[in-house]
């Protein structure tokens, strides 16, 4: 078997050059010859599968495009968008040719595979693409793989996204039977007219959302499908089917939650106070005093609406004990896992950094500084809704740091401008080597982005 050269250092011209050469200069490569060396290198790596994955982890640490081929004077290859496959969620372990294999083995083909790097750092972006032949091939797989499980991952498969879509051809269909999977609603919605993508929302675990969307080619077909399936029994539900816009992608993620958190609950506190408070805003399914942390508590109401006046009513308007009582949507963890992947935009971030614009954090305060001193201090910049402290992380000996952290909640954004303007690396308490630094509060999530 022919041994392909070493294309990184390739043979000095020596002896008779050709006409117009230097000495020491190198000679053009033909485009045939380096198709050629390509791929008897494809071929001995077929033949030993370590050396091909091996190759290809190299080539992807390294940022190389592991699907180009070195071309000189070639006219640009033709992009067919229809052909290609968008894939979301993908592990950050995953390179080209894991993605590759794993298509084949779910029995599809396709002539490529990407997955998306970012190069400073070189870290996955935990999305890729995958290219077919032919449109046919792609929306059969986008229909039957979207959801599929990969190393512990629900896979996000959908056709690219094509700037000519037609955004008022877009269905989306609510209370879904959580028995209907992906290709049932797929076979469902296809007799209306060609669908281009389909996506049913799932958790983590698989399991059905209740909704998803259908994207038509035209807007009569979407016009059509919503006319036959709106307020049809499916399963024993009744479905709801209409256009879809951002603004519904939105809501089906944050707007009808029922489930509430609240704060700064007086220490004292039963279980028929706290139900006493709220049972105004409608009826109440179940309801829990947190045991692991004073003052915080679950509540659960019958509907959205009333859970939405109960916020209206109550976060950071009631005064319980110089504390103002902290209500916010509470999201579990299994629908918060529906975005995991989605670095800074999970819905549990969004909801905190509506509720706490007005939210410092402080710190460097000296341990001999007592609550009552901050809060009196610190007043100074305006009304204070809250003030927690937040014990920082014991030395490995076990001995303490000789400062300690404060969450001051403001009930206004001005206060809590003045109060970072006023107090940032100040030293109000004469006490203690280190000025107190002060600033908005963050989600850990921004922090990071931030790093």
């Amino acid at each position: 078997m022919m041994n392909p050269i070493n294309m990184q250092h390739p043979q000095q011209i020596s002896g008779n050059q050709p006409m117009g050469m230097v000495p020491g200069q190198q000679m053009p490569i033909p485009v045939q010859f380096v198709q050629q060396q390509q791929m008897i290198m494809q071929q001995q790596a077929m033949m030993n599968p370590q050396m091909q994955q091996a190759q290809y982890r190299q080539k992807g640490a390294m940022g190389m495009n592991l699907n180009q081929v070195p071309q000189q004077n070639a006219q640009p290859v033709q992009h067919h968008p229809s052909f290609s496959l968008y894939v979301g969620n993908l592990p950050s372990s995953v390179y080209d040719l894991d993605l590759f294999q794993f298509f084949r083995k779910q029995g599809f083909f396709p002539k490529s595979a990407k997955v998306m790097f970012d190069n400073t750092p070189r870290q996955s972006l935990n999305f890729g693409y995958v290219n077919f032949a032919n449109q046919e091939d792609a929306d059969k797989c986008a229909a039957e793989l979207n959801n599929v499980q990969f190393q512990n991952k629900q896979l996000v498969v959908s056709r690219k996204k094509d700037k000519d879509f037609n955004s008022k051809a877009n269905v989306i269909a609510r209370n879904l039977p959580k028995e209907l999977n992906q290709q049932d609603l797929h076979s469902t919605f296809s007799e209306f007219g060609k669908i281009i993508s389909c996506k049913l929302e799932v958790y983590q675990t698989g399991e059905s959302r209740g909704f998803g969307y259908i994207q038509y080619e035209q807007e009569e077909q979407a016009d059509k499908a919503i006319a036959a399936m709106n307020s049809k029994d499916l399963h024993g539900k009744k479905i709801e089917v209409g256009k879809h816009s951002k603004k519904d992608e939105r809501g089906e993620t944050e707007g009808k939650y029922t489930n509430l958190y609240v704060q700064n609950l007086p220490a004292s506190y039963t279980k028929a106070d706290f139900e006493n408070l709220f049972k105004e805003f409608g009826d109440i399914n179940s309801i829990q005093l947190n045991e692991k942390s004073a003052g915080t508590g679950f509540i659960s109401f019958k509907s959205h609406l009333s859970a939405k006046a109960a916020i209206e009513g109550i976060h950071m308007k009631k005064h319980l004990d110089g504390q103002a009582v902290l209500v916010n949507p509470h999201i579990s963890r299994k629908e918060n896992d529906v975005h995991h992947g989605e670095k800074f935009n999970q819905p549990i971030t969004r909801l905190q950094k509506a509720a706490f614009k007005s939210n410092i954090f402080v710190s460097f305060v000296p341990r001999e500084v007592s609550m009552e001193d901050l809060k009196k201090v610190f007043s100074e910049a305006g009304n204070i809704a809250s003030i927690r402290e937040k014990e920082p992380r014991p030395f490995p000996d076990g001995s303490k740091p000789n400062h300690s952290n404060y969450y001051v909640l403001y009930d206004d954004v001005p206060s809590a401008q003045k109060c970072i303007q006023l107090f940032d690396q100040s030293n109000p308490f004469q006490r203690g080597t280190k000025n107190l630094r002060v600033d908005f509060w963050q989600p850990v999530q921004d922090r990071q982005q931030e790093q």
